[in-house]
Protein backbone atom coordinates (compact mmCIF):
# COMPACT_ATOMS: atom_id res chain seq x y z
CA UNK A 1 0.00 0.00 0.00
CA UNK A 2 1.38 3.76 -0.61
CA UNK A 3 2.80 5.93 2.01
CA UNK A 4 0.86 9.53 1.32
CA UNK A 5 3.17 11.69 2.36
CA UNK A 6 1.32 15.46 3.06
CA UNK A 7 -0.68 17.78 5.35
CA UNK A 8 -2.58 15.56 8.21
CA UNK A 9 -6.09 15.05 6.33
CA UNK A 10 -8.48 15.87 9.81
CA UNK A 11 -7.91 15.70 13.90
CA UNK A 12 -7.00 12.40 13.83
CA UNK A 13 -3.74 11.79 11.88
CA UNK A 14 -2.68 14.65 13.56
CA UNK A 15 -3.49 13.06 16.91
CA UNK A 16 -1.58 10.11 15.50
CA UNK A 17 1.56 12.08 14.10
CA UNK A 18 1.27 13.72 18.40
CA UNK A 19 1.37 10.36 19.79
CA UNK A 20 4.21 8.97 17.92
CA UNK A 21 6.27 12.55 18.78
CA UNK A 22 5.22 11.54 22.99
CA UNK A 23 6.84 8.15 22.11
CA UNK A 24 10.09 9.59 20.30
CA UNK A 25 10.78 12.68 22.36
CA UNK A 26 8.83 11.40 26.05
CA UNK A 27 6.75 14.90 25.35
CA UNK A 28 4.65 16.18 22.82
CA UNK A 29 5.58 19.37 20.74
CA UNK A 30 5.05 22.32 23.24
CA UNK A 31 1.94 24.01 22.64
CA UNK A 32 1.46 22.73 19.31
CA UNK A 33 -2.02 24.59 18.52
CA UNK A 34 -0.07 27.57 18.11
CA UNK A 35 3.17 25.93 16.22
CA UNK A 36 0.47 24.28 13.54
CA UNK A 37 -1.78 27.27 13.13
CA UNK A 38 1.46 29.51 12.31
CA UNK A 39 3.59 26.74 10.39
CA UNK A 40 2.52 23.65 8.56
CA UNK A 41 2.26 19.65 10.07
CA UNK A 42 3.17 17.05 7.61
CA UNK A 43 2.43 13.27 8.16
CA UNK A 44 3.37 9.88 6.41
CA UNK A 45 0.27 7.90 5.99
CA UNK A 46 -0.31 4.45 5.28
CA UNK A 47 -3.93 3.54 4.92
CA UNK A 48 -5.55 4.55 8.36
CA UNK A 49 -2.22 4.36 10.42
CA UNK A 50 0.16 7.62 10.85
CA UNK A 51 4.07 6.19 10.31
CA UNK A 52 5.28 9.79 11.09
CA UNK A 53 5.24 13.39 10.88
CA UNK A 54 6.92 16.92 11.72
CA UNK A 55 6.83 20.33 12.02
CA UNK A 56 7.86 22.93 9.80
CA UNK A 57 8.21 26.46 10.81
CA UNK A 58 8.32 29.62 8.81
CA UNK A 59 10.77 32.32 10.38
CA UNK A 60 13.83 34.99 9.28
CA UNK A 61 17.46 34.26 10.65
CA UNK A 62 20.24 36.80 10.64
CA UNK A 63 23.04 35.75 8.11
CA UNK A 64 25.72 38.14 7.66
CA UNK A 65 23.73 41.08 9.40
CA UNK A 66 20.80 40.23 7.10
CA UNK A 67 17.76 38.56 7.98
CA UNK A 68 17.40 35.69 5.90
CA UNK A 69 13.90 33.69 5.00
CA UNK A 70 14.49 30.60 6.47
CA UNK A 71 12.21 27.70 8.13
CA UNK A 72 12.45 25.30 11.06
CA UNK A 73 12.44 21.36 11.40
CA UNK A 74 10.80 20.62 14.17
CA UNK A 75 9.87 17.29 16.26
CA UNK A 76 10.48 14.82 13.27
CA UNK A 77 9.07 11.70 14.18
CA UNK A 78 8.61 8.18 12.61
CA UNK A 79 7.36 5.03 14.09
CA UNK A 80 9.88 2.34 14.85
CA UNK A 81 9.08 -0.18 13.04
CA UNK A 82 9.11 1.88 10.01
CA UNK A 83 12.69 3.49 10.12
CA UNK A 84 15.20 3.50 7.93
CA UNK A 85 12.65 3.52 5.07
CA UNK A 86 13.13 6.68 3.85
CA UNK A 87 10.17 8.41 5.40
CA UNK A 88 12.12 11.02 7.71
CA UNK A 89 14.00 12.25 4.25
CA UNK A 90 10.51 12.45 2.72
CA UNK A 91 8.90 14.36 5.57
CA UNK A 92 12.15 16.31 6.02
CA UNK A 93 11.86 17.30 1.97
CA UNK A 94 8.50 17.51 1.55
CA UNK A 95 8.14 20.14 4.58
CA UNK A 96 11.04 21.97 3.51
CA UNK A 97 9.61 21.98 -0.09
CA UNK A 98 6.13 23.90 1.39
CA UNK A 99 8.45 26.41 3.21
CA UNK A 100 10.45 27.34 0.13
CA UNK A 101 7.35 27.63 -1.96
CA UNK A 102 5.23 28.66 0.62
CA UNK A 103 6.79 31.05 2.44
CA UNK A 104 9.41 31.39 0.58
CA UNK A 105 12.16 30.30 2.63
CA UNK A 106 15.94 30.24 1.03
CA UNK A 107 17.00 27.57 3.50
CA UNK A 108 15.75 25.68 6.65
CA UNK A 109 17.38 24.74 10.13
CA UNK A 110 17.34 22.05 12.28
CA UNK A 111 17.96 20.93 16.00
CA UNK A 112 19.24 17.19 16.03
CA UNK A 113 21.29 14.75 17.81
CA UNK A 114 21.98 13.06 14.55
CA UNK A 115 23.63 14.96 12.22
CA UNK A 116 25.28 12.47 10.14
CA UNK A 117 21.49 11.32 9.02
CA UNK A 118 20.89 15.16 7.70
CA UNK A 119 24.66 15.42 6.36
CA UNK A 120 23.85 12.60 3.85
CA UNK A 121 20.63 14.83 2.75
CA UNK A 122 22.64 17.10 1.72
CA UNK A 123 22.61 19.43 5.52
CA UNK A 124 25.83 20.26 7.70
CA UNK A 125 26.13 21.10 10.97
CA UNK A 126 26.71 24.97 12.30
CA UNK A 127 27.51 24.57 16.07
CA UNK A 128 27.00 22.42 18.99
CA UNK A 129 25.52 23.83 21.55
CA UNK A 130 26.64 23.59 25.24
CA UNK A 131 24.48 24.06 28.43
CA UNK A 132 26.37 25.58 31.45
CA UNK A 133 25.94 25.25 35.26
CA UNK A 134 27.76 28.10 37.68
CA UNK A 135 27.28 29.19 41.19
CA UNK A 136 26.42 32.55 42.50
CA UNK A 137 28.93 31.97 44.87
CA UNK A 138 31.83 32.12 42.18
CA UNK A 139 30.31 35.58 40.60
CA UNK A 140 31.89 38.23 40.61
CA UNK A 141 30.63 41.84 42.69
CA UNK A 142 28.39 43.41 40.14
CA UNK A 143 29.55 46.29 38.46
CA UNK A 144 28.07 49.57 39.50
CA UNK A 145 26.39 51.76 37.79
CA UNK A 146 23.23 49.52 36.41
CA UNK A 147 19.90 49.27 37.87
CA UNK A 148 17.53 46.11 38.22
CA UNK A 149 14.28 46.83 36.35
CA UNK A 150 11.42 44.92 34.88
CA UNK A 151 11.74 45.72 30.94
CA UNK A 152 8.94 45.39 28.46
CA UNK A 153 8.72 43.19 25.67
CA UNK A 154 9.50 46.13 23.16
CA UNK A 155 12.61 47.00 24.44
CA UNK A 156 13.27 43.54 24.75
CA UNK A 157 13.24 43.11 21.00
CA UNK A 158 14.58 46.04 20.03
CA UNK A 159 17.55 45.04 22.15
CA UNK A 160 17.56 41.50 20.70
CA UNK A 161 17.61 42.22 17.44
CA UNK A 162 20.54 44.64 17.40
CA UNK A 163 22.56 42.51 19.03
CA UNK A 164 21.47 39.41 16.80
CA UNK A 165 22.43 41.12 13.75
CA UNK A 166 26.23 40.35 14.57
CA UNK A 167 25.72 36.51 14.32
CA UNK A 168 24.74 33.75 12.05
CA UNK A 169 21.74 32.26 12.71
CA UNK A 170 19.29 33.54 15.34
CA UNK A 171 15.83 33.96 14.68
CA UNK A 172 14.33 37.01 14.09
CA UNK A 173 10.87 35.88 15.94
CA UNK A 174 8.00 36.40 14.78
CA UNK A 175 5.01 38.16 16.37
CA UNK A 176 3.81 35.10 17.80
CA UNK A 177 6.86 33.77 18.97
CA UNK A 178 7.09 35.60 22.24
CA UNK A 179 3.49 34.49 23.23
CA UNK A 180 4.33 30.83 22.43
CA UNK A 181 7.60 30.92 24.60
CA UNK A 182 5.35 32.13 27.36
CA UNK A 183 3.19 29.84 27.81
CA UNK A 184 5.63 27.25 27.58
CA UNK A 185 7.68 28.61 30.11
CA UNK A 186 5.00 29.46 32.69
CA UNK A 187 6.52 31.36 35.74
CA UNK A 188 9.25 32.85 33.52
CA UNK A 189 10.26 36.05 34.70
CA UNK A 190 12.01 38.77 32.72
CA UNK A 191 14.97 40.99 34.22
CA UNK A 192 16.61 43.36 32.77
CA UNK A 193 19.82 45.53 33.84
CA UNK A 194 19.89 49.53 33.06
CA UNK A 195 22.27 51.92 32.12
CA UNK A 196 22.04 55.69 31.88
CA UNK A 197 17.79 54.60 31.49
CA UNK A 198 18.70 52.27 28.54
CA UNK A 199 18.26 48.53 28.58
CA UNK A 200 22.03 46.99 28.37
CA UNK A 201 20.78 43.37 29.04
CA UNK A 202 17.69 41.30 29.91
CA UNK A 203 17.53 37.53 31.04
CA UNK A 204 14.01 35.09 31.55
CA UNK A 205 14.33 32.86 34.05
CA UNK A 206 12.54 30.17 35.86
CA UNK A 207 13.44 28.25 39.10
CA UNK A 208 13.04 24.43 39.64
CA UNK A 209 13.66 22.78 43.07
CA UNK A 210 17.51 21.88 43.62
CA UNK A 211 18.45 18.89 45.76
CA UNK A 212 18.68 18.66 48.38
CA UNK A 213 17.46 22.42 49.11
CA UNK A 214 16.85 25.84 47.51
CA UNK A 215 16.24 26.40 43.74
CA UNK A 216 18.04 26.59 40.36
CA UNK A 217 17.58 29.24 38.77
CA UNK A 218 17.25 28.39 34.69
CA UNK A 219 17.88 31.23 31.94
CA UNK A 220 15.81 30.87 28.71
CA UNK A 221 17.28 33.39 27.06
CA UNK A 222 20.09 35.79 27.91
CA UNK A 223 21.04 39.60 26.00
CA UNK A 224 23.69 42.10 26.67
CA UNK A 225 25.27 44.92 25.84
CA UNK A 226 28.31 44.76 25.88
CA UNK A 227 31.09 42.33 28.10
CA UNK A 228 30.49 44.91 31.67
CA UNK A 229 26.89 44.22 31.60
CA UNK A 230 26.99 40.53 32.23
CA UNK A 231 27.90 40.46 35.40
CA UNK A 232 25.50 42.78 36.45
CA UNK A 233 23.15 40.62 34.47
CA UNK A 234 24.60 37.66 36.23
CA UNK A 235 23.88 39.05 39.46
CA UNK A 236 19.92 40.30 38.71
CA UNK A 237 19.83 36.59 37.78
CA UNK A 238 21.08 35.08 41.15
CA UNK A 239 20.00 38.19 43.07
CA UNK A 240 22.40 37.41 46.06
CA UNK A 241 19.95 35.08 47.26
CA UNK A 242 20.94 31.90 49.18
CA UNK A 243 17.80 30.45 47.79
CA UNK A 244 19.48 30.42 44.23
CA UNK A 245 21.74 27.56 44.36
CA UNK A 246 22.85 27.59 41.05
CA UNK A 247 22.28 28.94 37.59
CA UNK A 248 21.74 26.69 34.49
CA UNK A 249 21.81 28.35 31.08
CA UNK A 250 19.78 25.83 28.77
CA UNK A 251 20.97 24.84 25.49
CA UNK A 252 22.76 27.11 23.63
CA UNK A 253 21.34 30.24 25.63
CA UNK A 254 24.67 31.29 25.82
CA UNK A 255 27.07 31.11 22.18
CA UNK A 256 30.00 28.42 22.71
CA UNK A 257 32.67 29.73 23.17
CA UNK A 258 30.77 31.93 25.97
CA UNK A 259 31.41 35.07 27.15
CA UNK A 260 31.51 33.90 30.88
CA UNK A 261 35.69 33.32 30.54
CA UNK A 262 36.48 36.85 29.98
CA UNK A 263 33.77 37.69 32.50
CA UNK A 264 34.41 35.49 35.66
CA UNK A 265 36.80 36.29 37.94
CA UNK A 266 36.54 32.16 38.95
CA UNK A 267 35.92 30.02 36.71
CA UNK A 268 34.00 27.11 38.44
CA UNK A 269 31.60 26.84 35.70
CA UNK A 270 29.89 23.45 34.40
CA UNK A 271 29.86 22.73 30.56
CA UNK A 272 27.93 20.07 28.72
CA UNK A 273 28.03 19.44 25.21
CA UNK A 274 24.72 19.27 23.57
CA UNK A 275 23.57 18.68 19.96
CA UNK A 276 24.23 20.49 17.10
CA UNK A 277 21.97 22.66 14.88
CA UNK A 278 22.31 21.71 11.25
CA UNK A 279 21.04 23.51 8.39
CA UNK A 280 20.89 23.25 4.20
CA UNK A 281 20.30 25.91 1.59
CA UNK A 282 16.77 25.36 -0.35
CA UNK A 283 16.92 27.92 -3.30
CA UNK A 284 21.23 28.30 -3.46
CA UNK A 285 20.91 31.08 -5.30
CA UNK A 286 18.16 33.64 -3.47
CA UNK A 287 20.80 32.51 -0.32
CA UNK A 288 23.41 33.54 -1.45
CA UNK A 289 22.29 36.94 -2.46
CA UNK A 290 19.89 37.82 0.39
CA UNK A 291 22.85 37.26 2.99
CA UNK A 292 25.39 39.90 4.25
CA UNK A 293 28.91 39.98 2.84
CA UNK A 294 32.13 41.52 3.84
CA UNK A 295 32.21 44.72 1.65
CA UNK A 296 35.83 44.57 1.09
CA UNK A 297 36.60 41.46 -1.62
CA UNK A 298 35.29 42.05 -5.03
CA UNK A 299 36.05 39.67 -8.13
CA UNK A 300 33.93 36.39 -8.93
CA UNK A 301 34.05 32.56 -8.45
CA UNK A 302 32.09 29.87 -10.63
CA UNK A 303 30.91 27.52 -7.89
CA UNK A 304 29.55 24.44 -8.63
CA UNK A 305 27.50 22.82 -5.72
CA UNK A 306 27.33 18.99 -5.80
CA UNK A 307 24.12 16.69 -4.24
CA UNK A 308 24.62 14.13 -2.14
CA UNK A 309 23.18 12.14 -5.01
CA UNK A 310 26.25 13.38 -7.06
CA UNK A 311 24.09 16.19 -8.96
CA UNK A 312 26.16 19.26 -9.67
CA UNK A 313 24.72 22.85 -10.59
CA UNK A 314 27.05 25.35 -11.47
CA UNK A 315 26.75 29.31 -10.49
CA UNK A 316 28.41 32.23 -11.55
CA UNK A 317 29.80 34.65 -8.68
CA UNK A 318 30.64 38.29 -8.55
CA UNK A 319 30.20 40.55 -5.42
CA UNK A 320 31.71 44.08 -4.40
CA UNK A 321 31.03 46.13 -1.57
CA UNK A 322 29.09 43.51 0.26
CA UNK A 323 26.87 42.67 -2.33
CA UNK A 324 26.93 38.99 -4.13
CA UNK A 325 25.33 38.32 -7.42
CA UNK A 326 24.61 34.75 -8.50
CA UNK A 327 23.76 33.61 -11.57
CA UNK A 328 22.94 29.78 -12.42
CA UNK A 329 25.38 28.13 -15.24
CA UNK A 330 29.28 28.58 -15.29
CA UNK A 331 29.78 31.38 -17.20
CA UNK A 332 32.06 33.96 -15.54
CA UNK A 333 32.94 36.92 -18.06
CA UNK A 334 35.66 38.58 -15.05
CA UNK A 335 37.68 35.18 -14.55
CA UNK A 336 38.41 31.64 -17.03
CA UNK A 337 35.81 29.43 -16.31
CA UNK A 338 38.40 27.11 -15.23
CA UNK A 339 38.74 29.11 -11.82
CA UNK A 340 35.83 26.89 -10.24
CA UNK A 341 35.55 25.90 -6.49
CA UNK A 342 33.55 22.93 -5.83
CA UNK A 343 31.98 22.17 -2.64
CA UNK A 344 28.94 19.18 -1.88
CA UNK A 345 25.88 20.88 -0.63
CA UNK A 346 26.86 20.76 3.15
CA UNK A 347 30.54 22.49 2.59
CA UNK A 348 28.04 24.99 1.18
CA UNK A 349 25.26 25.42 4.04
CA UNK A 350 28.52 25.22 6.42
CA UNK A 351 30.53 27.96 5.08
CA UNK A 352 27.31 30.01 4.22
CA UNK A 353 26.88 29.69 8.37
CA UNK A 354 30.46 30.65 9.14
CA UNK A 355 31.12 27.29 11.05
CA UNK A 356 33.65 26.09 8.14
CA UNK A 357 36.33 28.17 5.85
CA UNK A 358 36.71 26.65 2.69
CA UNK A 359 40.36 26.51 3.28
CA UNK A 360 39.80 24.16 6.44
CA UNK A 361 37.06 22.15 4.44
CA UNK A 362 39.85 21.63 1.72
CA UNK A 363 42.53 20.10 4.37
CA UNK A 364 38.98 17.90 5.23
CA UNK A 365 38.99 17.13 1.55
CA UNK A 366 35.07 18.17 1.57
CA UNK A 367 36.39 21.47 -1.03
CA UNK A 368 38.08 21.68 -4.18
CA UNK A 369 39.47 25.09 -5.76
CA UNK A 370 42.65 27.19 -6.26
CA UNK A 371 43.79 28.51 -3.01
CA UNK A 372 43.58 32.10 -3.89
CA UNK A 373 39.68 31.55 -4.96
CA UNK A 374 38.92 29.88 -1.37
CA UNK A 375 40.78 32.47 0.26
CA UNK A 376 38.76 35.01 -1.72
CA UNK A 377 35.36 33.25 -0.58
CA UNK A 378 36.19 33.15 3.47
CA UNK A 379 37.35 36.34 3.03
CA UNK A 380 34.23 37.14 2.08
CA UNK A 381 31.99 35.32 4.15
CA UNK A 382 34.24 36.52 7.15
CA UNK A 383 32.47 38.37 10.47
CA UNK A 384 29.73 37.10 12.38
CA UNK A 385 30.27 33.76 13.97
CA UNK A 386 27.14 31.06 14.05
CA UNK A 387 24.91 31.10 17.15
CA UNK A 388 21.25 29.76 17.16
CA UNK A 389 19.90 30.93 20.63
CA UNK A 390 16.57 29.87 19.79
CA UNK A 391 14.49 26.50 20.75
CA UNK A 392 12.50 25.06 17.75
Amino acid sequence: METRVGQAADDTETEGYLALARHAFGKTPYDHPTLLAHGTGMVAVRGTQVLGGGLFLPFAQHFGGRPVPSGGVAWLAVAPWERGAGLARRLTEEGADRLRHEHGAHLAAAWTPAPGVYRRWGWESAAVASQYVLHPAELPPGPGGFEIAVPDEAACTRLRDRLAAGWNGPVRRPAWWHGWKRRVTEGALTLGVMRDDTLAGYATVTVEPCTPWGVTAVVHDFWHEGLDALPALLAAVGARSPQVREIRFRRSVLPRPSPLQWALDQYAVVEEGRYPWVLTLLDVRRALEARGWDPHPSGGVVLEVVSPEGKSADYALTFEEGLLHAQRGGYLPVRPSSRTVRLPAGTLAAWYAGALTLRHAARLGRAEGHARDLALLDALAAGPTPWLPDSF
